[in-house]
């Protein structure tokens, strides 16, 4: 599966490749449709590398992203190649000398094997993504627009196809805007190697095998932008997510050991079927007097019914140097709890059988643990003429969990990124 490599891929290794949703995306767009002239044509070229220590996940991101507008529509196409690479922890715990341990080749290419070395605990993958995404929008009237947006991505373990729509109005004298948009995705998820799924809680040395897992997504989001004031703007937007499918990783393991933490064996992992998720994003933007310099504040609350609650405050000050090129430092502070079927492994009885949990579930999946995590960065952004744009930004994530077997987690992430205006 594919790994997550957002802005801040903060607290992304190795998951669903479809997480920018169309439908949340529709929604930030309010009140930022700007005033063109006829069929103005801009492109962005984007470059992003992620690169976690200790020779875990590396990713590189290449983006492009073409968009004609006018006062009455906008016509955006983007293409998105993503290089993975690196190891990424597969939730079997170090258990004591002797035990066995679980690890794959690339991409879990040999599958699944038991060693009596406790060393490797990780799954060692490489693979590609490749994403399409076109997006359309009317101006109906002065002051509603229709957007609608398509997305397809591809790679060798996962696909996706997805589908929006979504609707703003504006208030008679612009301060205010209402976006509404909904989202369908479609998921197949699968091994690289055999095109199946593994039997969830079952030993990884079992042939047991099924098909390719299926996945649907439903995204709600609604969004509302104010002007306060001359120097000030407010955006709240809420979201509601509803899946249901294959949501368990089939690259995830958990370790069946005894109290001294002697791995007996490693069983594959088992999540719910379906996840119901929500959550709600505050944003003011505020303009310094008497200057250019302006404070971006955001917060975001999310709950979902796997237990998982987490807040996340973004902070970034926005300096303008002079009149071309600017910088801007940025903080992000970000608190999960752990789902509520995670656990470190599975204990024996005295018979030194495994328990299986009554619910049927469970995950040593470090990013369903309680986790924290700072993300620390800057963009510096200058105007080379009116047409041509670079942004350069450097951020240096660190993340902690409380009973993963891999305790922390640092990455650093740095973009480069140029726009250009036809």
């Amino acid at each position: 599966m594919a790994v997550q490599c957002a802005a801040e891929a903060a607290d992304a290794i190795k998951v669903s490749s479809l997480k920018t949703r169309l439908a949340l995306a529709a929604v930030t767009l309010v009140s930022t449709t700007p005033v063109v002239a006829d069929d103005d044509w801009s492109t962005d070229v984007s470059y992003l590398s992620y690169s976690e220590s200790d020779g875990r996940v590396n990713v590189s991101k290449a983006l492009w992203d073409i968009t004609r507008a006018n006062d009455d529509n906008k016509t955006s196409v983007q293409l998105i190649f993503d290089t993975m690479s690196g190891a990424s922890p597969t939730g079997a715990i170090k258990g004591a000398e002797g035990s066995v341990t679980t690890f794959t080749g690339a991409s879990g290419g040999a599958g699944l094997e038991a060693s009596g070395s406790n060393e490797s605990t990780a799954t060692v993958f490489s693979d590609t993504r490749v994403q399409i995404a076109a997006q359309q929008q009317w101006q109906l009237n002065r002051l509603h627009a229709l957007d609608v947006g398509a997305v397809y991505s591809t790679e060798d373990d996962y696909e996706s196809t997805g589908a929006s729509i979504g609707l703003k109005r504006e208030s008679p004298n612009k301060n205010t805007s209402y976006t509404v948009a909904i989202a369908r995705t479609f998921d197949s998820i699968r091994t690289s190697y055999d095109d199946s799924t593994p039997a969830p809680l079952t030993s990884t040395n079992s042939r047991r095998r099924f098909s390719v897992g299926q996945r649907s997504t439903t995204d709600l989001g609604l969004g509302v932008t104010q002007v306060l004031n001359r120097q000030t703007l407010a955006q709240f937007n809420v979201s509601f997510t509803q899946s249901n499918g294959y949501h368990t990783d089939p690259y995830k393991v958990i370790s069946v050991a005894d109290t001294n933490d002697r791995v007996l064996d490693n069983y594959s992992e088992s999540r719910p079927d379906s996840r119901t998720r929500g959550s709600a994003y505050a944003k003011v933007i505020h303009q310094i007097d008497n200057t250019k310099h302006a404070i971006h504040l955001g917060y975001r609350l999310y709950r979902d019914d796997w237990g998982v609650r987490s807040n996340t405050v973004d902070a970034h000050y926005h300096f303008q140097l002079n009149a071309k090129s600017y910088i801007e430092p940025h903080i992000r502070l970000y608190q999960q709890s752990a789902a509520d079927f995670y656990q470190h492994k599975l204990d024996v009885d005295s018979n030194s059988d495994v328990i299986i949990p009554q619910s049927g579930f469970a995950s040593a999946d470090y990013r369903l643990d309680r986790m924290n995590s700072v993300t620390l960065g800057a963009k510096y952004g200058i105007a080379l003429s009116p047409a041509i744009k670079l942004r350069f930004r450097a951020a240096y994530l660190q993340q902690a969990f409380s009973t993963a077997t891999f305790e922390t987690n640092t990455a650093v992430i740095v973009q480069t990124s140029f726009s250009y205006t036809f």
